[in-house]
């Protein structure tokens, strides 16, 4: 899906009422869900042991050594498990305001992201879309209020932005059908990864440390190479002005091997 403007625009605008099917139910987003925003932490309550304290920065690349850590004990509506779904809704428009689902350990929230726990016949995979769909129009808004690179999402916004729902059959459907894709998408990433870091194990081996090369030294076939591309390695590595190197093999620099242009602003002039 993606967001549309209404066929028929009020005083609000476009960002307000995105377009939805006509037999889907509309009401504000915020009546949708339970929104709790989360804890604006303070130094002194860091500690090096404990539960994570959930950002942002946490939500998009996981645990790393930049998390901070709490043994203090909240509220359990900012208590942050597996599976829950988060909205980010301060930060640069474009790239952090947007709803995930939460894939790490259990953890405290931070403030500018609020833990969604949507109504009773809402279904929270389908919610989840809805929030992805609605990001066009978040952004846009976030953008109307931007100060210093960042944008926001307040309550009274969330009161304001028309939503729409089907019936709670044609909700599941629809995150059934979404959620395969994602499924798919996600596995396609992760073999596309994997592939690349084969690839650079592979230039690795050949091009950095010459283990055909050194195969051939010892007189062995270079492990999983074809006799045909074994053939275009040497057996032997000779000194160089840098380290030792395949034999015939030159040293140059990037210059050497092409032409380099850097790319050139545009003039704003007329011709």
């Amino acid at each position: 899906m993606a967001g549309e403007a209404s066929a028929v625009v009020d005083d609000k605008g476009w960002l307000y009422h995105p377009y939805f099917p006509d037999h889907w139910k509309r009401c504000p987003l915020y009546s949708l869900a339970q929104w709790v925003n989360g804890l604006a932490f303070r130094n002194i309550q860091f500690s090096d042991s404990g539960l994570p304290v959930i950002k942002i920065a946490e939500i998009k690349g996981g645990i790393s050594g930049q998390t901070k850590f709490t043994r203090q004990t909240f509220d359990d509506a900012v208590r942050v498990r597996y599976g829950d779904l988060l909205f980010s809704w301060s930060g640069q428009p474009e790239t952090s305001i947007d709803a995930f689902w939460w894939r790490g350990p259990e953890g405290w929230l931070n403030q500018h992201i609020f833990r969604v726990t949507p109504t009773e016949g809402i279904d929270p995979v389908f919610f989840y879309y809805l929030l992805r769909y609605l990001k066009p129009n978040f952004v846009g808004i976030a953008r109307n209020k931007q100060t210093t690179g960042l944008g926001h999402i307040t309550k009274r916004d969330l009161e304001n932005l028309e939503a729409a729902y089907p019936r709670l059959p044609e909700q599941r459907a629809i995150a059934h059908i979404l959620g395969s894709l994602d499924d798919k998408i996600e596995l396609n990433r992760q073999m596309a990864q994997t592939l690349e870091s084969i690839a650079r194990a592979i230039f690795k081996s050949w091009f950095v440390d010459f283990d055909p090369v050194k195969a051939k030294m010892e007189g062995k076939q270079p492990e999983g190479m074809s006799e045909e591309i074994a053939a275009l390695f040497p057996d032997r590595l000779v000194d160089s002005e840098l380290e030792m190197i395949p034999e015939g093999w030159d040293i140059a620099t990037m210059q050497d091997l092409g032409t380099i242009k850097g790319g050139a602003t545009p003039s704003t002039k007329n011709p």
